[in-house]
């Protein structure tokens, strides 16, 4: 079977009118409630205004990247972290972007963010005859433990965050901190526990929780995913994201079996929120022949 590019929760289409992204899940919905129109001249890049957060498929044997972001002049925008322990994976970084630049004709613009020993500005790596270069960042060389101070008065007096505090809040556990990463993603996440508003309180914590954990494989953070869990957001997190991989099991099933959905029915099955009935959508999917049969199925839930 033909390898898609396109991810079941966002999936990028070439269109007459340019590239659409379709398909939001719980995590996307978080990602542009906080990046959306956001700019990193913050942390010194000067880059066109973010529009969407993009979620890749998996390539079979190469590394997912660790965040895309669809820019202003739809171009995209590559992002990886790296510290002294854990480098990037350069291979799959080139698979990734020469996969979008081929197959869609879009430009990638790929950016590290470090907060190990201070870089020169730029790292790459020689593949034959080609030579694979990105713009490096030094978050290190921002005081984190200031930033908190500057975020904690903020959320403490319920003033309105701008367009930095978005930036900084977001990648605050990466900045230069006295203590360990574990515990400044800790002290992070109880900052944000203080946000007034629940569904931005919601949002912080799903990104930087998301891109820590996709960035340290899980390693370091349990204690801090614990705490998480028993909490009301964390409890939201872990219920709206199980019905969301739910969902998608069943989209999987169903694009196996018919290739492609009417958005009728496609909608149908993201909006549906009740357990039990996503179960039995997936036990009865694998029997499912036609299009007709799936209506009548999704249709006709009590």
């Amino acid at each position: 079977m033909k390898r898609k590019f396109e991810a079941i929760k966002s999936r990028l289409e070439v269109m007459d009118m340019g590239v659409v992204f379709r398909g939001e899940g719980f995590t996307e919905k978080r990602f542009n409630r906080i990046f959306q129109e956001l700019s990193f001249k913050g942390i010194g890049l000067r880059l066109p205004r973010i529009k969407e957060i993009v979620e890749v498929e998996q390539i079979e044997n190469y590394k997912k990247p660790l965040l895309m972001f669809l820019l202003g002049d739809d171009s995209i925008l590559h992002i990886e972290i790296m510290n002294n322990e854990i480098q990037p994976d350069f291979h799959s970084m080139l698979i990734y972007d020469m996969s979008i630049v081929l197959k869609y004709g879009m430009q990638v613009r790929t950016v590290i963010l470090n907060y190990g020993s201070a870089q020169n500005g730029k790292k790459g790596k020689c593949f034959g005859s080609v030579r694979y270069e990105v713009q490096v960042v030094d978050l290190f060389k921002i005081d984190g433990e200031k930033v908190y101070e500057e975020l904690s008065k903020k959320i403490s007096s319920g003033s309105l965050f701008d367009e930095r505090d978005r930036l900084n809040l977001s990648f605050l556990p990466f900045m230069k901190h006295s203590i360990s990463f574990s515990e400044a993603l800790r002290k992070v996440m109880l900052l944000i526990e203080n946000i007034k508003d629940k569904e931005e309180r919601l949002a912080y914590l799903t990104v930087i929780t998301e891109i820590a954990s996709r960035f340290t494989g899980n390693k370091g953070i349990d204690v801090v995913k614990e705490y998480l869990m028993n909490t009301e957001v964390g409890v939201r997190i872990k219920d709206e994201g199980f019905k969301e991989g739910m969902q998608n099991s069943l989209l999987i099933i169903l694009l196996h079996k018919f290739n492609s959905l009417p958005d009728h029915i496609n909608r149908v099955i993201t909006k549906q929120q009740d357990e039990s009935i996503l179960m039995e959508w997936i036990r009865n999917a694998l029997g499912i022949n036609t299009i007709d049969e799936l209506e009548e199925m999704v249709f006709n839930a009590e």
